[in-house]
């Protein structure tokens, strides 16, 4: 039996007990506002950072969960802008970016019920400004 919203996003990042939202994605946290969402590849990601980044980022996602992004300070929750998804039915979305230090988790919110936070990507950082081929293709993403 899993405690804390903490422990269930260490617990979900080792062990993998999720339903799938689609092909890639595990669930790793949710409470009475969202769900969030990571990729297995920003998951592999997550797990290369420092358990300092490791659970800052799992306490802004518990947060997330449980309250919104409302009372998060750009410090730990961003929006980054407006990147066009592509295709032949191309809209611009919204990226936003959980930050932890040098850890960053990005996506965008798909309403739902329940609403759902996607994490595609993940990058550990070495600049303060964000990846702009990054952002990209989290919107390319959110395309398909």
């Amino acid at each position: 039996m899993v405690d804390s919203a903490r422990e269930r996003f260490s617990y979900s990042l080792t062990k993998f007990r999720q339903v799938a939202l689609k092909d890639g994605y595990e669930k790793v946290a949710e409470g009475a506002y969202c769900e969030v969402w990571l990729s297995k590849k920003a998951i592999k990601i997550l797990k290369k950072a420092p358990p300092k980044d490791r659970g800052r980022i799992g306490n802004i996602f518990e947060h997330l969960c449980e309250q919104g992004p409302e009372d998060l300070n750009e410090e730990q929750f961003k929006a980054e802008g407006r990147f066009p998804t592509g295709g032949q039915k191309s809209k611009n979305v919204m990226i936003y970016v959980g930050k932890s230090y040098q850890l960053r988790v990005y996506g965008c919110w798909n309403d739902g019920p329940p609403r759902q936070f996607e994490c595609p990507e993940a990058v550990i950082k070495k600049k303060n400004r964000a990846d702009q081929e990054v952002l990209k293709r989290v919107a390319r993403n959110f395309g398909e």
